[in-house]
């Protein structure tokens, strides 16, 4: 009997040592827990990183902050770009990145795209000369006790709509015409969609009528385009008839449609600093009746 009480003793005592332990590991694991906060992500800056006529590239630049006494771990991210509250790419990008005891690190996010795909995806952009944005990131971390944390952030702004400028022939006008040779004007009309000014410096040009090269060079006649406007160039024409044949000189006397292709490129200087100065390719062709 006297064993029998003994034994019953021994295992309050234990089961009394256990509750003791259990409670302060418990104890110690919240206060542990308490401790441990989650990261933070800052955005620094948004800004245009590139420009040009074809496309556009912006970049994020964030800050995460570990405030913790122990080191964590970035993991990846996921990103939903939207321009006018609409979706335009998302995705996910792994990111090891290992962030010490109370540290900071710097994260950086490009974000590029060509206007045609833009345009292509939203039309209405076609008529506008400003877009908003809002880009949505979604922070993935391994933090002691607290295991995979997610941070989401979020910035928006706006960024410039660009169009690329049009070259088209305008006119052809005679002012002399003999047996032996000719004197026309050709007039350039540079078209400018853009919200913004440009000045075209120089045009290299190649004009072909009906399969015959008519004339090549390089124009420096400088031309200010204001923003939404057009600008007029006059090109000298002279052509050699005894060399070029009578049939020119049949086409010039006569009241029909001429096929041309006219080619080259211009240089253009622009009022944005980023974009600054730019060479553009172009390529026209089309119908064009000679006037006198």
């Amino acid at each position: 009997m006297k064993n029998t009480w003994n034994y019953k003793i021994i295992a309050l005592i234990f089961l009394g040592l256990a509750t003791i332990f259990i409670n302060s590991c418990s104890t110690i694991g919240g206060a542990i827990h308490q401790k441990i906060k989650k990261p933070e992500v800052e955005f620094l800056d948004a800004r245009l990183d590139s420009l040009s006529f074809n496309s556009i590239g912006l970049m994020f630049d964030l800050k995460v902050k570990n405030p913790n006494s122990v080191g964590i771990k970035l993991a990846g991210f996921n990103y939903d770009f939207l321009i006018n509250g609409n979706t335009f790419v998302k995705g996910q990008q792994d990111k090891n990145l290992e962030i010490g005891a109370r540290g900071e690190s710097p994260v950086q996010f490009p974000v590029s795209f060509g206007f045609v795909e833009l345009y292509n995806v939203f039309q209405s952009l076609k008529n506008q000369d400003i877009s908003s944005y809002q880009i949505n990131l979604g922070f993935a971390f391994n933090v002691p006790v607290l295991g995979v944390v997610n941070i989401p952030v979020s910035k928006s702004g706006d960024f410039p709509l660009l169009k690329i400028p049009k070259i088209s022939l305008e006119s052809l006008k005679l002012r002399n015409l003999s047996l032996t040779g000719a004197d026309l004007r050709l007039g350039v009309k540079l078209n400018n969609p853009n919200a913004f000014s440009m000045l075209l410096d120089k045009m290299k040009y190649n004009l072909e009528v009906n399969g015959l090269q008519w004339i090549s060079g390089e124009s420096i006649e400088t031309a200010q385009i204001a923003e939404k406007g057009e600008g007029l160039i006059e090109i000298p024409i002279r052509l050699n008839l005894v060399e070029m044949g009578r049939s020119v000189y049949q086409l010039l006397n006569s009241n029909n449609d001429l096929n041309f292709a006219f080619g080259g490129d211009i240089d253009l200087n622009t009022s944005l600093p980023l974009l600054g100065k730019v060479n553009l390719p172009f390529n026209h062709s089309g119908k064009i009746k000679v006037t006198k």
